[in-house]
């Protein structure tokens, strides 16, 4: 009996590509055969989806879909034999069914399931008339002839597409129609997917700029023949992305895999002559153990790129799927697609971290410092959902929100005769724009704020160079009163030649430094070197992360300029700092 699953047949449905019009042109002349052969005034091929049935080819009829609720078809997918109704008026299963009220008048009908070749009805091939009549046994096997030869078309169309036409391996859409028959052929209870990557992404772009495609064509090709040759007889190999092959494995336990993939590593990454040229496969792979009851095919593919990319971020030549790494991409996910909304319904807020003078703790500046609160989650750090919004579009408008925000309460604390200047800290990214400079500008004469009230922090990046757009812009501030400081310097490239290509004022000092200074006389020497040569350069500089008063003694007399950290102050509400700021100076 033809499969129901709802979930399966909008794959497969999906996976053959048959709900264009196209698709239903290319049907038209069996249709029209059908009403013929017959002798009926109306012929359909139907699709049935979850809540509609769509006629994609239909003779004699203009409906072009319908409910599901009132689909005489959706009862055919039942009947793999199909299913004959010599009068629509008479059966129960019909009663207020509006297409008893056609004009004219439809009263019998007989159907054939459409069955893909993974078992899956995906619709029926159907006629009817406008008069009672019993469709004999005869009729009905032509009805189901024509049926096959319908599904046939649909899938010689999509085998097409099917086949990847640089290894002419199946591709992802075959993976996903035969996904069902490879787990039923299974000997053993366990089942383990692979997905293994041949091509190094930055490697391959290399390649191709000085050796064009056909190269990395020929090696992709070749590791594809490499894994077929490796796995007959045990896997179907499937082409599943550029340079991305996939398999499911019988194979009892994860040691058995694992024992598989050495193996397969050592012959995929020997060297190849690709085009005339010797290059290597390179070789990462993702693994998971399918649930055979539960995951589709598209789960399998995701996990597999969970794995996937597990590895290549962690080096390694194989990793299996992690549920919590999944969970955290998924949360991830769902904070960034939620962010515009977020934003719109006051979910997130700024608070303030004074900044002190070094000599006497009196606080002299205060840094922007964004925070959510979801109402599904509860708290998220900044840690957590900044860089999602870094690989994604959300960046900008999330950074001109806190520009947005800050600049409104620096203008309230003017109002209120407090005069300290704000840092908000910003990516090479939110400033490669060629009207980033004339933006600010403007944002800070809208609020009627002095340029040198605000100061940008920026992080250290390949891409921030003085002859970059990003470099560019942070010159026009410059030149115009804005104050640029290097933030968590130390942390990263610590590339000293920032110092003095780009317009820097401040210097500010990751906390990775500052950790152990009163316990460490080498972290104290490393302290000590970087201030004394950016104060020698006219640098002001910022220890952040200050945590202990012997950290705040040891920067007292490396002579650093300012601290910031928790033992002075945490981050905090607009009002708590303003209470803070009106209440009468204490002494260090």
């Amino acid at each position: 009996m033809p499969r129901l699953v709802n979930d399966e047949r909008l794959t497969t449905l999906d996976t053959l590509s048959v709900l264009d019009a196209a698709a239903g042109a290319a049907l038209d002349p069996l249709t029209t055969l059908a009403a013929q052969l017959l002798a009926s005034p109306v012929a359909f091929v139907s699709l049935v989806e979850v809540e509609r049935q769509r006629l994609i080819s239909s003779e004699g009829l203009s409906l072009r879909e319908t409910p599901i609720r009132d689909a005489v078809c959706a009862h055919a997918l039942a009947h793999p034999e199909g299913l004959v109704i010599a009068d629509l008026q008479a059966d129960p299963r019909l009663t207020g069914n509006p297409i008893l009220d056609e004009s004219p008048a439809l009263r019998a009908y007989a159907g054939v399931p459409l069955v893909a070749q993974n078992g899956v009805a995906i619709g029926t091939l159907c006629v009817m008339d406008h008069a009672p009549r019993h469709y004999d046994s005869t009729e009905l096997q032509q009805l189901r002839t024509l049926a096959r030869a319908v599904m046939d078309r649909i899938e010689l169309r999509a085998m097409a597409g099917r086949r990847e036409p640089v290894s002419g391996l199946p591709n992802r859409q075959q993976f996903v129609l035969d996904y069902p028959g490879l787990l039923a052929r299974r000997r053993g209870e366990a089942v383990h997917a692979v997905m293994i990557d041949v091509l190094d992404v930055v490697r391959a772009g290399e390649a191709g700029q000085v050796l064009g495609m056909a190269p990395l064509e020929a090696l992709i090709r070749r590791a594809g023949v490499r894994l077929r040759l490796a796995l007959q007889g045990i896997a179907d190999v499937y082409h599943v992305g550029v340079a991305r092959f996939a398999f499911l494995l019988d194979l009892p336990d994860r040691a058995a895999v694992e024992q598989l993939l050495q193996e397969l590593q050592s012959r995929l990454v020997r060297p190849v002559l690709a085009a005339a040229v010797p290059m290597s496969p390179t070789f990462s792979a993702g693994i998971c153990t399918v649930d055979v009851a539960q995951d589709t095919p598209a789960d399998v593919i995701r996990k597999l790129l969970v794995g996937l990319h597990s590895a290549q971020a962690g080096n390694t030549a194989y990793c299996w799927y992690c549920q919590e790494r999944d969970q955290r991409l998924k949360r991830g996910y769902r904070l960034a697609a939620d962010a515009e909304r977020g934003l719109r319904r006051d979910e997130f807020h700024l608070v303030y971290q004074p900044r002190f003078r070094c000599g006497d703790l009196q606080p002299v500046g205060a840094e922007v410092l964004i925070r959510r609160d979801h109402p599904r989650l509860g708290p998220v750090s900044p840690a957590e959902f900044i860089p999602v919004f870094e690989r994604t579009a959300l960046m900008d408008t999330v950074t001109q929100w806190v520009v947005d925000h800050a600049l409104a309460q620096l203008a309230q604390w003017r109002r209120l005769g407090i005069d300290l200047p704000l840092s908000i800290n910003v990516s090479a990214r939110d400033i490669a724009h060629r009207d980033a400079a004339s933006r600010l500008l403007q944002k800070l004469a809208s609020h009627g704020l002095h340029r040198h009230d605000l100061e940008l922090e920026i992080t250290e990046s390949e891409s921030l160079r003085a002859d970059s757009l990003p470099g560019e812009q942070l010159a026009l501030l410059s030149a115009q009163g804005v104050q640029i400081a290097i933030d968590d310097f130390g942390s990263g490239y610590s590339n000293f030649g920032y110092l003095t290509e780009l317009p820097i004022h401040t210097v500010k000092l990751d906390k990775s430094l500052i950790d152990n200074i009163a316990v460490d006389a080498r972290a104290r020497l490393k302290v000590e070197a970087i201030l004394a040569m950016t104060r020698g350069l006219g640098y002001h500089t910022v220890a952040e992360g200050v945590e202990t008063m012997d950290q705040v003694q040891q920067l007292r007399a490396l002579h650093c300029d300012e601290l910031q950290g928790f033992v002075l102050a945490r981050p905090m509400r607009a009002d708590d700092l303003t209470a803070r700021l009106r209440a009468p100076p204490a002494h260090a």
